[in-house]
């Protein structure tokens, strides 16, 4: 694959930046430039372009060598650096050169089209800038860093041996419901050791999240945050028609499917440690790859089928080290694709240990940096800083379209794959109105204590997932602390429900006409955020707004096919 990366046209090639000062001359002609004509105002705004993604890029990097190992002083210290002394600065010089863009009198002069969503987030960004919560805000996301930390140097001991969270979650898999018992208290205690810390992490949080919006004029963080996230196209209203959505459809395909994980285990009551077990081949769970190179070259192989373009983009991220797949202890928990905004290039971390679930982790991950590479050539930053709700849909969707190709698995093994990757999706829409639902509740009530929130976080469980699982006694109470993303990335979490819906909407046109929805996908991908939302899923060839009895075809589409791949392996067991 041939990439071409980005050559700079102001700055000097090995600008480094490691201090404020090395950029500081950088901002002060920017801030002080004249135009005479509109072709100044053009390259200014290249300028601008250029120093922010260079920034952008500079501090993902920061970000990712903390995040591959929170226990290295030198990666923690540059990290924390760039948070507490470049960033700030920049928010501020932001702020002041936006301004600039938006009072120019050259600036109708751009294609209206092309800057829709540009002009959309600039006028955002000024209409909530507060200078006083510049501080505010490097605090809150040092205390987030926290949490990395934290987790990251979780381990248990497993029949003398040390496994961070992620390896020990293969036990989970076990026949032996002892052993699951066993290894999922030890992931629990774990993670309960920590529970006070990362409540009081949480209060500070909420407390200092409720300034900030408060400093910008609004009641609650739920809000400001709301807007802050750039929902142009969409309101709170469509969060609650998810929730309902969940609440009277999609909890009683969920518990037909805890009752079907019930009744083939052969237990009285099923617990959680009883929710990962392969009902389908309890003794042989799916093990699809051993290794990272295994996972990356049949990753390729696979990706190859689907379309060549995607398995050489895996390739060449493989070739110059942007995969960092496998988990190891000090490693932050989660997986992420990151954009590197100067080079155009992603890189994907994520925590495998080799089981079904991290196979479609890597797949998410991909759908994102083919969404990155397909993006790569529109010329601003801002043209491709697509919302989450359109990032998840490729991602969504490439979960999808990659269980297709039978690589990882033989026949038997790929039916089992698609019947947990269709109640993976049934199991996932509860959870994401619970986190959706929860943080709601945190922030339009701050001052609520922790046994109250952890009251309402039982109780909104309840609310989505309904009481067949039988959860001891304390432990539901501190489940969300396993869900980064409330501590890092507050309100990020119901795109993934609403990019899910749109991904099953790509499936079911892949499943009728491959080569058409692949290019649709593609195409969609390649408008990085030049359309407004629904105008990107609608490329996709998806709906993105919805009623919940709009979605009946889709979700009967789905139950036929949970149907046909539980006969097929039927089928297959009567012929062994």
């Amino acid at each position: 694959m041939q990439v071409t990366r980005p050559v700079r046209q102001w700055l000097p090639p090995k600008l480094e930046v490691q201090n404020w000062e090395a950029i500081a001359p950088f901002v002060e002609e920017l801030k002080t430039t004249r135009w005479k004509s509109f072709s100044d105002f053009y390259t200014w705004l290249r300028r601008m372009n250029e120093l922010e993604a260079v920034l952008s890029e500079e501090s993902a990097w920061y970000f990712i060598r903390f995040t591959q190992n929170t226990q290295d002083q030198q990666s923690r210290s540059a990290y924390e650096k760039y948070i507490k002394e470049i960033q700030p600065r920049f928010t501020e010089a932001r702020y002041h050169l936006y301004q600039r863009y938006w009072e120019s009198p050259w600036r109708s002069l751009l294609p209206e089209e092309e800057f829709l969503n540009f002009n959309r987030i600039v006028q955002n960004y000024l209409a909530l800038y507060r200078p006083e919560n510049i501080p505010l805000e490097t605090q809150a996301e040092l205390l987030a860093k926290e949490y990395n930390e934290i987790i990251g140097q979780l381990t248990v001991e497993v029949d003398g041996k040390t496994f961070t969270l992620s390896q020990a979650n293969l036990f989970l898999e076990s026949p032996d419901r002892a052993r699951r018992e066993e290894v999922w208290r030890k992931i629990h205690e774990a993670r309960a050791a920590h529970a006070e810390r990362l409540e009081n992490l949480m209060t500070q949080l909420i407390q200092l999240r409720t300034q900030i919006a408060h400093n910008a004029g609004f009641t609650n963080y739920y809000d400001y945050r709301f807007r802050q996230l750039g929902r142009f196209d969409w309101s709170v209203q469509l969060c609650h028609n998810f929730h309902a959505l969940v609440e009277n459809s999609v909890r009683r395909l969920y518990r037909r499917l805890l009752l079907y994980q019930k009744n083939k285990l052969g237990v009285e009551r099923l617990y959680p440690w009883d929710l990962k077990a392969d009902v389908c081949n309890l003794q042989n769970p799916l093990r699809p790859f051993r290794s990272e190179e295994e996972l990356i070259t049949k990753g390729i192989a696979l990706f190859h089928q689907i379309h060549p373009r995607i398995a050489e983009m895996v390739r060449y991220m493989w070739e110059i080290g942007h995969l960092d797949l496998f988990s190891r202890p000090g490693k932050a928990p989660g997986g992420y694709n990151y954009s590197l905004q100067e080079s155009g290039l992603p890189f994907i971390f994520m925590n495998a240990a080799g089981t079904h679930n991290d196979l479609i982790t890597f797949v998410h991950e991909v759908g994102h940096a083919v969404h990155t590479f397909q993006s790569r050539h529109l010329p601003f930053l801002l043209q491709r800083d697509y919302p989450s709700e359109v990032a998840e849909l490729a991602s969504m969707s490439m979960e999808l379209l990659a269980l297709y190709p039978k690589v990882f698995y033989n026949e038997e093994e790929g039916v089992r794959a698609w019947f947990q990757q269709i109640s993976r999706i049934i199991t996932i829409f509860p959870w994401i109105a619970t986190v959706d639902a929860f943080q709601e509740w945190m922030y339009r009530h701050p001052h609520h204590t922790a046994a109250e929130r952890q009251q309402q976080w039982v109780a909104l469980y309840r609310r989505f997932h309904g009481d067949l699982v039988e959860w001891p006694e304390g432990t539901l109470e501190i489940l969300w602390h396993k869900q980064l993303h409330v501590f890092e990335i507050p309100l990020y979490y119901i795109e993934y429900g609403l990019a899910q819906l749109g991904a099953l909407q790509v499936w079911r046109n892949y499943d009728q006409n491959p080569d058409r929805a692949i290019e649709q996908y593609l195409h969609a991908l390649s408008l990085g955020y030049l359309k407004t939302v629904p105008e990107i899923y609608e490329a996709a060839g998806a709906r993105f707004f919805f009623e919940p009895e709009d979605l009946a075809p889709l979700f009967r589409f789905m139950v036929q096919h949970l149907k046909r791949v539980r006969n097929r392996l039927r089928e297959l067991k009567s012929l062994h």
